[in-house]
């Protein structure tokens, strides 16, 4: 919200629900100055708009009142009673008010209790509801102090087959419900990743568990009713469901050394350009065939070992006392608490039922796309063949069919790249570079759009001499470069870059080739992320293969998996 100002459409979208009839003429109707901040001696307010036409005299009164309002409080008040109000007032699911609007601990935000839920209110956020398992859930987690924050919508009825579940949107995550799970909690990348799959309505459903750090504490996780998401901050989120999750979840999840993390969403292997997206996941469950998955209805409920939190009143909270309301039964039927799913020491305790495909989601087209299915680890690939609904772990490929290398050792890799080093440092003055060895790789890293496949670490010695007083002395210099292999589906290649380069250690400026690292930056730094050429990989029209991952292991070899 700007610092200046403040206008009452503003108020009035994040404030509270207006009433179906209600018009704007003008999207500014009042300006604030200086900002509402809570702490200030006072507010002062003015009405600045005019051809200001309101249907809903409540609309009207509000305006009214607001411009009368001298401290946040009372602004804070006027909100929470208009959102009050717009649901229904004493006689909604709210019901009766059980304590006075009181500041909020951190002196920012306001609430208010009612017999039914809460209303917050915050100058960011507005004025909205929390009630049921969803306010039990957030107030075990610390209200608006924890990361959570303060409520962005009121409870909203989930877009499920059903509309079974519920959730709230809050500053800092969401907390989804539904009566076959309960209520939990999604934030950050793994949050971002379910909505960009399509949340509760996608084929993930709704979630099973918080997030949950793994056991070897790199990871994190949500469960979903149909799958999970597991993300690092090397290999980011990613989706796991159906029979690859079972095959992985069996096999260790990500304790595998043989498999790890996963390192995209499950995909189609494509005979012209590698993969595509599984068209399946991002479609609506609602949009499906009936009999694509089973359906909450039609299979047992997960087995969950879960506590219910006890339910017994507390006094109610004032600035610095908080309680636990008694849960709405409106709109949460049945549930007045929260299960807690409890963790051992491994995630593979929690339930995790499979979802059942049926093949006519999927689509086969003439340009080559597969019927099959699989998922990218960090060390391995899980594919999945229709015909045999069955899971494999895939072995790379040393050749391909017809009979072209695919697969390099550490020591090829750096002959490789060390000669694009060499072509790119050209006639050094005053030095020579030598051949090139393997020093390690890097992890795999996220740029904020995709994951790289590990670096390869190389070490060159530039050999070379320097002054020392009247005569010279040999010297040398050790460059560190990092070269990722990959593969380009528009020439069907497999190519490598630099991409990037360090000075390890030097022993002085070469004679005759000036400053060291101004000339190292001058050749080298071009030659970043130029690709060159590993091999192609043959494509002819009798037997076109899917190149599914170019992976570089820890141990620096390079390994294809090809479409079996």
């Amino acid at each position: 919200m700007p610092a200046a100002k403040m206008k009452v459409a503003h108020l009035l979208d994040h404030g509270w629900s207006a009433a179906p009839t209600a018009t704007l003429a003008s999207t500014e109707m009042l300006e604030a100055e200086p900002a509402l901040l809570p702490g200030e001696s006072s507010v002062r307010l003015m009405a600045v708009a005019k051809n200001v036409s309101l249907a809903d005299k409540l609309h009207v009164d509000l305006a009214r009142a607001v411009v009368k309002a001298k401290t946040p409080q009372e602004f804070a008040t006027l909100m929470i009673e208009a959102r009050y109000q717009a649901l229904g007032g004493a006689r909604g699911f709210l019901g009766a008010a059980a304590t006075p609007v009181t500041v909020c601990p951190d002196g920012i935000g306001y609430f208010r209790h009612y017999k039914g839920g809460s209303i917050y209110w915050s100058p960011g956020t507005g004025a909205h509801e929390v009630h049921g398992a969803i306010r039990a859930k957030w107030a075990a987690m610390g209200w608006e102090k924890s990361f959570l924050g303060y409520p962005r919508t009121d409870e909203t009825v989930g877009r499920d087959p059903k509309q079974e579940g519920r959730f709230n949107h809050f500053q800092g995550g969401s907390i989804y419900w539904h009566p076959q799970t309960g209520a939990f909690e999604v934030h950050g990348a793994i949050l971002a990743k379910y909505r960009e799959l399509g949340a509760e309505a996608s084929l993930l459903g709704y979630p099973t568990t918080d997030e949950t750090a793994t056991p070897d504490r790199v990871g994190r996780f949500n469960h979903f009713q149909r799958g999970s998401i597991y993300w690092t901050p090397s290999t980011w989120a990613h989706e796991v469901h159906g029979l690859i999750r079972q095959y992985w979840a069996q096999h260790g999840w990500e304790r595998n050394p043989k498999l790890g993390y996963p390192l995209t969403d499950e995909l189609v292997p494509h005979r012209g350009i590698g993969h595509t997206a599984a068209p399946s996941l991002r479609k609506p469950l609602a949009n499906l065939p009936a009999d694509v998955l089973r359906l909450p209805d039609e299979s047992p409920p997960p087995t969950l070992t879960v506590v219910q939190p006890a339910t017994a009143s507390t006094p109610l909270r004032t600035a610095a006392v908080r309680r636990t309301a008694a849960a709405s039964a409106v709109r949460t039927p049945a549930v007045t608490a929260q299960p807690v799913v409890k963790l051992g020491t491994t995630e593979a305790l929690v339930a995790r039922p499979i979802v059942v495909l049926n093949p006519s989601i999927f689509i086969v087209d003439h340009r080559g796309r597969s019927q099959d299915r699989y998922s990218d680890f960090e060390n391995g690939v899980l594919f999945w063949r229709r015909a045999t609904n069955a899971v494999t772990e895939l072995a790379p490929r040393a050749k391909a069919p017809n009979g072209a290398k695919m697969a390099w050792t550490a020591a090829e890799v750096a002959a490789l790249a060390g000669a694009r080093v060499r072509q790119a440092l050209g006639a050094f003055p005053g030095a020579t570079a030598g051949n090139a060895t393997f020093a390690g790789t890097t992890g795999y890293s996220y740029d904020g759009a995709g994951v790289h496949n590990r670096n390869h670490r190389l070490r060159l010695v530039l050999q070379g001499q320097r002054r020392s007083g009247m005569s010279f002395v040999p010297a040398a210099a050790v460059i560190e470069v990092r070269a990722e292999i990959s593969f380009d589906p528009v020439d069907r290649e497999i190519v490598g870059y630099l991409t990037g380069w360090s000075l390890v250690s030097s022993q002085g400026d070469f004679h005759g080739g000036g400053d060291l690292r101004r000339a190292l930056h001058a050749r080298l730094d071009p030659a970043i992320w130029k690709q060159f050429l590993i091999t192609k990989v043959p494509a002819t029209k009798d037997d076109p293969i899917a190149v599914l991952s170019v992976k570089t292991h820890a141990d620096g070899r390079v390994a294809v998996y090809f479409e079996p």
